[in-house]
């Protein structure tokens, strides 16, 4: 009887100590797979505004399925970022174990650099092109601007870090406070970006940017569509983390 019941217990130990390792590496993917469903609509109307176009109308059904066909490349970037980005941070940081701003920088040129084809794939994505037609116009141009605008993304959450603290200081450490500054820190990093976007999809068109307020068109859109998805983003991980630990 007591023989019978090893096998479980040591399975149950296995099981126990699987799940903690290898959530690092599935929620994130997961979780922004998840999230870019709903602010699908948002992005693809800024890539058409940012080429100076009238937005399409999108019924609910073509923003879900548009969603879904980006699902799995989004979640492929996050994935890849958060786990090169941690390792790079960690490594840069040396013994003082916390990234500042500095290391942190400088790791997000690096995944900009290295995430660029599928970044530039997934930007293809809110235009209605496909994988195949997004690496054919890929160029080295826009690797630049990729990498530019994901160094910039790290800039924007810097400075919305420091406003969530302060917001936390003056309205309390809860969740309406914390998916506020989820909201902004997406948002900032979104406007911080913007130029270096506009750029890429601008060039993935075979159009160039004739001037600096026409670098920011489609802004708004986009802004409100990275602050929804990082709390989408925010909501995915916390639930399934909480799944994953109970």
């Amino acid at each position: 009887m007591t023989s019978s019941n090893m096998p479980a217990a040591s399975n149950g130990q296995q099981t126990g100590a699987f799940w903690p390792k290898i959530t690092p590496y599935v929620v994130p993917p997961v979780a922004a797979s998840l999230a870019i469903v709903p602010v699908f609509r948002d992005l693809a109307a800024k890539s058409a505004l940012q080429k100076g176009l009238r937005p399409q109308g999108m019924t609910m059904h073509e923003a879900v399925m548009g969603g879904l066909k980006a699902s799995p490349t989004v979640g492929v970037i996050v994935g890849t970022q958060m786990v090169l980005q941690s390792f790079l941070e960690k490594k840069m940081a040396g013994e003082s174990k916390e990234a500042g701003l500095p290391s942190a920088l400088a790791s997000s040129a690096v995944v900009g650099a290295v995430s660029a084809p599928i970044l530039a794939v997934f930007n293809g994505q809110t235009m209605g092109w496909g994988i195949r037609e997004s690496l054919r116009k890929f160029s080295v141009k826009q690797g630049l601007a990729i990498a530019v605008q994901e160094t910039a993304f790290v800039c924007g959450l810097s400075a919305a870090d420091k406003v969530s603290l302060v917001m936390k200081e003056h309205f309390g450490d809860n969740k309406a406070v914390e998916y506020t500054a989820a909201f902004m820190s997406g948002a900032a990093g979104s406007l911080a970006g913007h130029p270096a976007n506009t750029a890429l999809t601008r060039w993935q068109s075979g159009m160039v940017v004739e001037s600096i307020s026409q670098s920011f068109w489609g802004a708004a859109r986009k802004a409100r569509a990275i602050g929804f998805f990082s709390v989408f983003y925010k909501f995915g991980k916390e639930t399934m983390n909480s799944i994953a630990n109970s």
